[in-house]
């Protein structure tokens, strides 16, 4: 597979078709309580309210022609990338979620012209049945983290990183099935940066099929997705991903589902932005001591805000933070 310092150039441009960089900002919260430079980047601003138009934007723009209709399984996040993507392109697309997805993500992506079909109980049920259609139809199926496109697309936060920052040493992202992490660890890679930048990644207990694999040293398949996190949802990663982050990621780590809650609220009360449990996994390793960043510039990437309150709220009840 290709990952060349020209095809993040390719690819930010056809992001730049849908969006500006998506912005950072340094943390005087988090910076004064851990004596780092932290800094916020913010993807939760994106259309779509993710990192995930970039891989969609970049996926559909490197088809030639363009295809007459898309489809794609998603545990939410990916799905409205795909979507607002192809309504740009005006092509109809068809997205395949688990039956678990919430209405609210239903009804967003309603809203965009998507067709959307509920189907199986985790993501990998719904993907399975995505790729039969897509088959059956001769349309398009855009993986939401397999595909070498869209994971080229995810690394272009790092071309927007180097221009906005001097330098840093330190990224933290969360995990799903692994194409954000690959795709900025791909262009550090590039780069020649991986030796001065730390990558970590971040799930939650009972999402984590890729701390699971990196412990065991072989892929694992989760039997069930019990995190609250529904977007990092994927009970396995692929053989190409984990064997490329085994040998660099510094570090793999889990949280909890109620350690990531208060990180909810605490990044709501601090920064006055309400971002899902999927992301404020990574504040919630940042601020639980077990990582060595003081005097450090470190990248926290706040990769997706598609909650309610009223999801908050019973979380809240449900682990009494």
């Amino acid at each position: 597979m290709s990952y060349r310092l020209e095809d993040f150039d390719l690819a930010e441009e056809h992001v730049r078709r849908v969006m500006s960089p998506s912005p950072v900002i340094r943390s005087g919260w988090l910076s004064d309580m851990l004596r780092a430079d932290v800094f916020l980047k913010l993807e939760c601003l994106n259309p779509g309210h993710s990192f995930k138009i970039r891989g969609a934007m970049h996926s559909l723009l490197s088809q030639n022609p363009l295809p007459n209709y898309v489809v794609t399984a998603s545990g939410g996040n990916h799905g409205l990338g795909v979507a607002i993507a192809a309504r740009l392109l005006n092509i109809p697309c068809r997205v395949f979620l688990p039956i678990s997805t919430s209405k609210y993500r239903v009804e967003l992506l309603e809203k965009l012209g998507a067709e959307v079909r509920l189907a199986g109980n985790t993501w990998d049920d719904a993907n399975k049945i995505a790729i039969e259609f897509a088959s059956e139809t001769s349309s398009l199926y855009i993986h939401p983290f397999a595909d070498v496109e869209v994971i080229t697309g995810q690394g272009t936060i790092i071309n927007e990183l180097i221009d906005q920052i001097d330098n840093f040493d330190m990224i933290l992202v969360s995990v799903g099935g692994g194409g954000l992490i690959t795709g900025i660890t791909r262009n550090l890679d590039a780069r020649g940066l991986l030796d001065h930048v730390e990558v970590h990644s971040v799930e939650t207990k009972g999402a984590d099929s890729l701390f699971q694999s990196i412990s065991a040293g072989k892929l694992v398949t989760l039997p069930d997705i019990t995190s609250i996190a529904k977007t990092l949802g994927a009970r396995r990663t692929t053989p190409e991903i984990f064997s490329y982050l085994r040998d660099r990621l510094s570090g793999a780590h889990i949280v909890t589902d109620k350690s990531a809650v208060a990180s909810m609220v605490e990044f709501l009360e601090h920064e006055k932005i309400l971002v899902e449990p999927a992301t404020s996994c990574t504040v919630s390793l940042l601020t639980s001591g077990s990582l060595d960043i003081e005097g450090k510039r470190v990248v926290v990437v706040i990769c997706g805000s598609n909650v309610t309150l009223d999801e908050l709220s019973a979380w809240r009840q449900r682990f009494d933070v």
